[in-house]
């Protein structure tokens, strides 16, 4: 069983705006859940930015999955597998469920802006999501499974 293996955030700048980049791969697991490491110090979360997942429009092997925001408040918050459906966090929380309705075979993108007042809209094919998940420290990405990945591969972007 190799397990998830997450990339570390890369951040660049791209037309005076922050890009961060990262890529979540699963080989022959039983893992439901697969999930970034937290976002970097660069991402400014008093400033609104847009979350890109499966920006390769890779098929991930899944019925369908949705996508869960968690929130961390100190420098080691974490997610890790718990051998099963669901995930343990280490100083963090998740603040919103399904924020992308099913990014199993195509990219989704959420404007997640702190001061949006509005009511949530999903992201779902041909309509961006829109979103306030507050001003915490530290956000992770979860693709939120409903049976085992497998062979999964999933490319996330977020600019700011």
């Amino acid at each position: 069983m190799a397990g998830l293996t997450q990339t570390a955030w890369v951040a660049s700048t791209v037309n005076g705006h922050l890009v961060l980049k990262c890529t979540l791969s699963q080989v022959d697991t039983g893992l439901y859940d697969s999930f970034t490491y937290k976002t970097p110090k660069e991402l400014d979360p008093t400033k609104p930015w847009i979350l890109y997942v499966n920006t390769a429009g890779t098929t991930i092997e899944d019925t369908t999955l949705p996508v869960d925001m968690w929130i961390g408040y100190e420098d080691n918050a974490a997610l890790v597998d718990s051998g099963g459906i669901d995930v343990t966090a280490t100083n963090a929380a998740e603040i919103a469920a399904a924020i992308m309705d099913d990014v199993q075979a195509e990219k989704l993108a959420s404007r997640i802006d702190p001061y949006y007042r509005g009511t949530r809209i999903q992201a779902i094919t041909d309509v961006p999501g829109m979103i306030n998940l507050s001003k915490p420290p530290y956000f992770i990405i979860n693709l939120d499974g409903t049976s085992a990945l497998t062979e999964a591969a999933c490319a996330i972007v977020i600019t700011q």
